[in-house]
């Protein structure tokens, strides 16, 4: 039997951790149990959620005491303290230079443009009607092993939103418009607590002399609680739980992430991708000396220009044994000499494309592999890297841009689900990727390992593909070798096992020669919903600079398409149809779908894998790109389908988005929602918002 969104509701707020709660019938390929996350990994149940922010967990109560704040404040007030002015200020003027600065040929022409309708609006990011909003509270323990903090850390995961009135025009009222934004910004403490400096507070926390056994045991306490979401909001704040003041206060404040989508090409103006987006990654550190945030290098992100102009000084460092050692175990930290402020990752195509392996070409192949070899040599073992190409894939992987871009939601691996109050037709049901997921037994038994007093092991294996000691806690779901997985056709030590599960093949949608052999797990004979139904390769002219080229169905030209002379995907299948990538022939405005997807034309007898749900049709990017309220947009210009149905144990293939299910489709799965492209759904794309609008308070 399925389980039901209410009763899962009261599960998914303690977040049972991949606890296999029932049989169900799993998408085409056998028996599968539902999976949820575990409060003791992380909290990410927006009612829970939600009155965790009214009981003090607000962005503006938890920096109020290091800033000098003393009441709740919405963005104008947040940015304009001096503490985050160096925040605001650097993240508007990159969003200036992005297109200047892009290698990406199409980016670099927008800066010749005065069009900025399709990059973020920075006055969002101080406007009075802005606000951030809790989406996630996330135990990463599993980061004890960094020097800066012995316990691990503790993230706050917020999201902007904004609530605009907007000006009226010709004669029209304006109309008030609200939505989240495709940017998340993170509040990182360290695990251990301390007594709190505070500068302005009413509720000063005693001192306290915590270990990390025992921030580690109120968090295996708080997945136990079986309780409504405000309750369970109440005992996570209570003395006993790992959220009360004393264990999470303005003492332990770290850094500030940021990740946020800073432009979106449409299909039409990149049609051999469908679109493209990129995103910006920020960190800010926090001086307490100074009580201010300040522009930081980022961890693990490499400066190309800084390494293009020394090579052989990062080679030398990067190849010694100890840190091939660190590499291997998943745990290398580059040197700060080498690391970069800024990145920049892109999408879609995921680690297929040039910008999101930053290490590309910096080390030679051959010096990489006489290193591993006289590695072994001495009598080493290597887990992971065993060859070159493992060795370059963990580097880029363990990079921010190269994370981001691992099976991801677009740039993002948590987003958030949205409460019950935000329409269906803008609302995410998954709050997280698959990446996300997949990692929870690896973080959950490092919770345990410190609950026991011991020393963890925080070793890990690629993001791509979870270590095989935790196949088994994965096993019922999609997030191991599942269906949308990623896999490897090849014969390299580092992927050879990485193979998919009955019923399902290794398909190449975006073959790359950066990381050749990789694919994704899709159906066998390529007729679940969901599945692909084009497959191509990206090629680079050069780093950052990237092509699609469709090699199925076949072009009659190379890497690019005649609209006259195009060929839709087949389908052979009665009562089906094929949603594209490419954007070739205007007459037909089609394009937006990685890889492309089969769908089901209606509704009507809908296979396992499948949910009724609804798609843009011809004319939705205009009614979005006219200014024109989303509501309506998505009122008049979508056609319900059978789509891929997706939750946290079966998510959807890399850059597709699980969206809330319609409670207003008869034929809509409950417990499931739908995966479709992340810039189909107003908050994740930056354009067709509010440009202009009244200021809700006038100075």
């Amino acid at each position: 039997m399925s389980v039901s969104l209410g009763s899962e509701g009261r599960l998914r707020t303690i977040g049972q951790f991949l606890l296999l709660l029932t049989a169900l019938t799993c998408f085409g390929i056998g028996s599968a149990r539902a999976a949820t996350l575990d409060s003791s990994v992380a909290v990410t149940d927006p009612a829970t959620l939600q009155a965790l922010e009214r009981g003090g967990l607000s962005i503006s109560r938890l920096l109020g005491p290091a800033l000098g704040l003393t009441r709740e404040v919405d963005n104008r007030g947040l940015f304009s303290v001096p503490a985050l002015a160096t925040v605001r200020d650097t993240v508007k003027r990159q969003i200036a230079d992005e297109p200047k600065t892009s290698p990406d040929p199409y980016v670099a022409a927008m800066a010749k443009s005065k069009d900025t309708s399709q990059k973020f609006n920075p006055k969002y990011i101080d406007d009075d009607g802005s606000t951030l909003d809790l989406t996630g509270v996330v135990n990463r323990m599993d980061r004890g092993y960094l020097g800066h903090t012995e316990c691990g850390e503790i993230r706050l995961i917020y999201r902007f939103h904004y609530s605009v009135a907007e000006k009226p025009v010709k004669g029209k009222a304006g109309q008030r418009i609200s939505s989240r934004l495709p940017l998340t910004m993170s509040l990182v403490f360290n695990a251990k607590p301390r007594q709190a400096q505070a500068r302005a507070s009413k509720d000063l926390p005693s001192a306290t002399d915590v270990s990390c056994a025992d921030v580690a045991q109120r968090w295996l306490a708080a997945g136990k609680k079986d309780l409504p979401p405000d309750q369970l909001a109440a005992w996570l704040r209570s003395d006993e739980g790992p959220l009360s003041g004393t264990m999470l206060n303005s003492s332990q404040i770290m850094r500030l992430e940021l990740n946020m989508q800073v432009l979106r090409l449409s299909a039409s103006t990149r049609r051999d991708f469908g679109g493209h987006a990129e995103y910006l990654l920020k960190i800010f550190k926090w001086d307490p000396a100074a009580s201010s945030f300040y522009e930081a290098k980022m961890e693990n992100q490499i400066d190309r220009a800084i390494v293009l102009a020394d090579k052989p000084s990062f080679a030398k460092w990067l190849l010694t044994d100890r840190n091939i050692y660190d590499l291997d175990h998943g745990r290398l930290v580059i040197d700060e000499k080498f690391l970069a402020r800024s990145a920049v990752s892109v999408a879609p195509g995921g680690l297929s494309r040039s910008q999101n392996n930053i290490a590309y070409g910096l080390v030679d192949d051959a010096d990489i592999d006489k290193a591993l070899k006289d590695y072994v040599a001495k009598g080493n073992t290597l887990s992971t890297i065993k060859s070159v190409a493992g060795f370059d894939l963990r580097l880029n992987e363990m990079s921010c841009t190269g994370c981001h871009q691992t099976h991801g939601i677009a740039g993002f691996h948590y987003t958030g689900a949205d409460p019950a109050s935000e329409p269906r037709r803008n609302a995410v049901f998954v709050p997280g990727s698959a990446v996300f997921f997949a990692d929870l037994p690896r973080r959950r038994a490092i919770v345990e390992q410190f609950a026991a007093g011991g020393h963890p092991d925080f070793t890990r294996g690629f993001a791509a593909r979870p270590d095989a000691k935790y196949a088994e806690a994965l096993k019922g779901t999609d997030l191991y070798n599942g269906w949308g997985s990623i896999c490897y056709r090849g014969e390299d030590p580092s992927f050879k096992d990485w193979i998919c599960g009955t019923g399902l093949r290794c398909a190449g949608v975006h073959e790359s020669a950066i990381h050749p052999g990789f694919g994704t797990c899709v159906s066998e004979a390529g007729t679940a919903v969901g599945d692909p139904v084009e497959f191509g390769e990206i090629r680079m002219s050069s780093w950052g600079s990237d092509q699609y080229c469709r090699l199925s169905p076949a072009t009659d030209k190379a890497c690019a398409i005649d609209p006259a002379r195009d060929k839709k995907p087949v389908v052979k299948l009665a009562g089906y149809g094929a949603a594209r990538q490419r954007y070739d022939n205007p007459q037909q405005k089609t394009g937006g779908f990685p890889g492309g997807m089969l769908r089901k034309a209606s509704c009507e007898k809908l296979p396992d894998e499948a949910t009724c749900g609804r798609l843009a049709k011809t004319g939705f990017n205009d009614c979005i790109a006219s200014g024109k309220d989303h509501k309506f947009c998505t009122k008049e210009f979508t056609k319900t389908a059978g789509l891929r149905a997706c939750d946290k144990a079966h998510p959807c293939r890399e850059d597709y988005i699980c969206t809330a299910g319609y409670d207003d489709l008869a034929e809509a799965k409950a417990g499931k929602g739908t995966c479709i492209p992340p810039y189909f759904i107003f908050q994740f794309r930056v354009d067709g918002h509010p440009r202009s609008w009244v200021q809700d308070t006038q100075e």
